[in-house]
């Protein structure tokens, strides 16, 4: 939803900001004038204390020895029943009759001691408010740098939210200690000091919360539509008792006031709480200089307050009998001048060279316009004068028309004449930017874009150096282009000095800055110097996005000058629009090179599937058949079938650890080796041994290969399995299945000697009908969309009901179920799968 503010000008901003600030200070000024003089708390050196079963009188304790309660012959112990004639009823009536007097008047106190009653005179003296001192310079300190802020950049909207608080927090502090007399005060003054008071309790406090929210970094939460509403609507709640209490006369209970007004102070407890979140666990260490003067002041003030809830519990009446123990509350007052401090440092803007461009370009302007109005209406009265408006008005008004029409050309083309004058550079970087723009979408050679940039930025800014770093994903950063010495400027990696400031910052960096400033700025010594004895003025982030992909740095202007904000304006343009364009190149450049990877990876696909067996073996007593689905392109299973001495049939299935081309080479080898070991060794075992001794040799150490041999021949009915690691074979018969188990590690683990002893082979007989089923763990492993596996049961029931029909009608089915299972879900592992009939 757009804010309202952002259809007001600059200036109706200002003006409207500084109405309210007025409003408000003239509003805390006359409750200020009260609290401190006209309505001065009276002191009698006393507390009065109400006894629940003594009504209609208050306990008299804590007299100040030789004070004016002292003096007057009150004692501890004494029940006050009447000042000045009027009964006290509770608490409160004491407070309201005593202030009524002057400081130096007498108030008559009727007593009862013992059971007598007796009128003695009592001196009124009157309290120092130090608290409301301290709480009144502290929301005035608000107020002034909150307004300073929006005078500064009334087009931001932290900016104005700021100001909103140094509004509402003068309200809220100014009129802390408010307290309308309807005996006394007029109505009006009733009216506004009470709204007022109800507007900062309900406000203030939401809006400090909201403010922290968003400032030194912006939360997610921050712009939930519900939440400033819910904020509002707390305050009100905890406002409630103390709102009804000040607006309808009636007493309520003190318990449930002081439960509301320690909500309110939750409410900046759990501002200063976010503030403190966001500066010791989001800001850099780096960038946290300029916020330190914020976070000090905070704490003394905090400390302030804190010495204030101490003192008014150890001693409550430290107000009337010790007012100077309550001078450093008054420190509070320092924070705001701390984010006045920070903001100063900071460095928003050239305050001094705007206001007096402004002013001349005002002054300027308001000349050519009142020319320009001079010179219509003087034509036009003498046009008028000839055709004469009494006879003929209607001609008159039509000739003023045409006069303004053709001297309004003139008007704009002076008053663009100044503008240029004024802000030339305004006309030129806007003109560059046009070109730019309409140059850049017709690149997609990177190191023309490249060019471009430094030759713009070089021609528009007047800059001898300029050049272009560009940051890849996988290799850091480094320089592409010329400009500066190409060794002068430090490559660094993404993760560490410039690129990782800048992308914690996401902001232009200066480095034109004073020498305690330049060392307060976070970043390896070694680098902030190599830049600025290679002469970089002004570094820019290229971002796309939540992604740094490369940086601008410029030197000096020849100028001399220093670089303005709408240098760096410009340049945070023309890094946007670069960064575009570099991304697409890149993504050109990528997509050349994905087609001709694509082009290699199908056709090693091709040389990958003509390695496995073309067709299903032909030997009798045996049906088989075999399948390979790669989660890839090319993938690291295995399988094969290999006659053995014109009778036998080897039956290998193996798995690469890891997917893709690696695995793939890994497999080839591994293939080629067990073809040639299956003609020289006579059993499974004696294979694997022997090709585990030559692949453990060069493979890597996190690699390794799982593999089955099923030796089978049919003349016996016999098979004998030896498993190096992998998955359990599935056997089935007459509708029952088991996993056969064999122990054995994965190959290229050991060299050979724990290999070797873990290695073991079993033979078994089988009968007609008998099926085998081996498998990759891709087959048992395959999700579905919520993560949920295949499983060994899965598979052991499904071979155990649809055993009797042919290899090949088997594995079509388990493949098919798998992938039924599977759904929409990613294939993320090879599946392979090799069935044996037995007949």
């Amino acid at each position: 939803m757009k804010n309202p503010f952002d259809r007001l000008s600059p200036r109706q901003i200002r003006i409207l900001y500084t109405v309210f600030a007025l409003g408000v200070l003239a509003t805390c000024s006359i409750n200020f004038a009260d609290v401190m003089v006209l309505k001065v708390r009276t002191n009698d050196q006393c507390a009065w204390l109400p006894i629940e079963d003594r009504p209609g009188r208050l306990l008299i304790t804590d007299i100040v020895p030789d004070g004016v309660a002292d003096r007057a012959g009150l004692r501890n112990g004494d029940w006050l029943l009447a000042i000045d004639g009027v009964p006290v009823m509770s608490v409160r009536d004491p407070n309201m009759l005593i202030n009524r007097h002057a400081p130096g008047e007498y108030a008559t106190y009727r007593v009862e001691r013992d059971g007598r009653t007796f009128e003695t005179k009592i001196e009124i003296i009157k309290l120092i408010e130090f608290p409301y001192i301290g709480f009144f310079l502290l929301g005035l300190g608000f107020l002034v740098v909150g307004l300073f802020v929006v005078y500064l950049k009334p087009e931001g909207r932290l900016q104005r939210q700021f100001g909103r608080y140094g509004i509402l927090s003068m309200l809220y502090f100014g009129l802390v200690n408010v307290s309308p007399d309807p005996a006394v005060d007029p109505r009006w003054k009733i009216f506004l000091l009470g709204y007022g008071f109800m507007l900062s309790r309900v406000l203030a406090p939401p809006v400090f919360v909201h403010f922290f929210l968003r400032f030194p970094i912006r939360r997610r939460i921050a712009d939930r539509k519900w939440l400033l509403p819910l904020l509002y609507a707390g305050a009100l709640l905890c406002s409630a008792p103390l709102l009804y209490q000040v607006f309808s006369g009636s007493m309520v209970p003190y318990r449930l006031v002081g439960y509301g007004l320690t909500a309110l102070n939750g409410f900046y407890i759990a501002g200063l709480v976010i503030f403190a979140h966001s500066y010791f666990r989001h800001i850099p260490k780096e960038e946290r200089p300029p916020l330190r003067p914020i976070v000090q002041a905070v704490l003394i003030g905090v400390a302030a307050v804190m010495y204030l809830l101490i003192l008014s519990t150890l001693h409550p009446f430290a107000a009337y009998f010790n007012p100077e123990l309550l001078i450093p509350v008054v420190l509070m007052a320092g924070v705001p001048p701390a984010f006045g401090y920070a903001i100063i440092r900071s460095r928003l803007m050239d305050v001094g060279f705007v206001v007096k461009r402004s002013i001349i370009y005002g002054i300027i302007t308001a000349a050519i316009a009142g020319v320009y109005v001079l010179v219509v209406f003087g034509f036009g009265s003498i046009v008028g004068f000839i055709i004469g408006r009494e006879e003929n008005q209607i001609l008159a008004v039509v000739a003023f028309l045409v006069i303004a029409f053709l001297f309004d050309p003139v008007k704009r083309r002076v008053q663009e004449w100044v503008d240029r004058i004024f802000y030339q550079e305004r006309y030129n970087y806007q003109r560059a930017l046009l070109e730019f723009s309409s140059e850049l979408p017709s690149m997609i050679n990177l190191e023309q874009i490249l060019e471009l940039i430094v030759s713009r930025i070089s021609s528009t800014m007047h800059i001898e150096k300029v050049a272009v770093v560009i940051c890849e994903d996988s290799t850091g950063c480094g320089i592409v282009t010329r400009g500066f010495a190409e060794d002068a400027l430090p490559a660094e990696k993404k993760d560490s000095g410039l690129p990782a400031h800048f992308l914690a910052t996401r902001a232009a960096q200066s480095f034109a800055l004073r020498a305690e400033e330049l060392e307060a700025l976070a970043l390896p010594a070694a680098e902030k110097r190599a830049l600025v004895d290679a002469g970089v003025m002004l570094s820019v982030p290229l971002l796309i996005q939540q992604r740094l992909i490369g940086v601008i740095h410029v030197g000096a202007k020849k100028s001399g000058k220093l670089y303005s904000q709408e240098d760096a304006d410009l340049l945070a343009t023309v890094a946007s629009q670069a960064a575009i364009a570099i991304e697409n190149a890149r993504l050109h450049l990528s997509e050349i090179e994905k087609q001709k990877m694509e082009h290699q990876l199908l056709l090693a696909r091709r040389i990958q599937e003509g390695l496995l067996p073309k067709s299903r073996p032909r030997i009798d007593g045996l049906d088989i058949s075999g399948i390979s689905l790669p989660a890839q392109s090319v993938g690291g299973d295995y399988f094969d079938f290999i006659p053995v001495n014109g009778t036998q049939m080897l039956v290998a299935i193996g798995d690469v650890s890891g997917k893709g081309m690696p695995a793939a080479l890994y497999m080839s080898k591994v293939q080629g080796m067990i073809q040639l070991a299956a003609q020289m060794h006579g059993s499974p075992r004696e294979i694997l041994t022997q090709v585990n001794r030559r692949m453990v040799e060069g493979m890597e150490k996190n690699s390794f290969i799982t593999m089955i041999l099923a030796l089978f021949d049919p003349a016996t009915r016999t098979v004998r399995i030896c498993r190096a690691g992998h998955t359990l074979p599935l056997l089935a018969h007459n509708g029952e299945a088991r996993y056969v188990d064999a122990d054995g590690i994965g190959m290229g683990l050991e060299k050979g000697e724990l290999f070797d002893s873990q290695l073991q082979e079993l033979e078994l007989r089988y009968e007609p009908g008998t099926v085998f089923v081996l498998y990759s763990d891709g087959l048992t492993e395959m999700m579905d969309a919520s993560r949920q596996e295949f499983g060994e049961d899965r598979l052991r029931a499904h071979v155990r009901s649809a055993s009797e029909i042919d290899a090949a009608s088997l594995q079509d089915s388990i493949v098919a179920e798998a992938m039924r299972f599977k759904g929409e879900a990613v294939q993320h592992d090879d599946m392979t799968l090799v069935v044996v009939k037995t007949a």
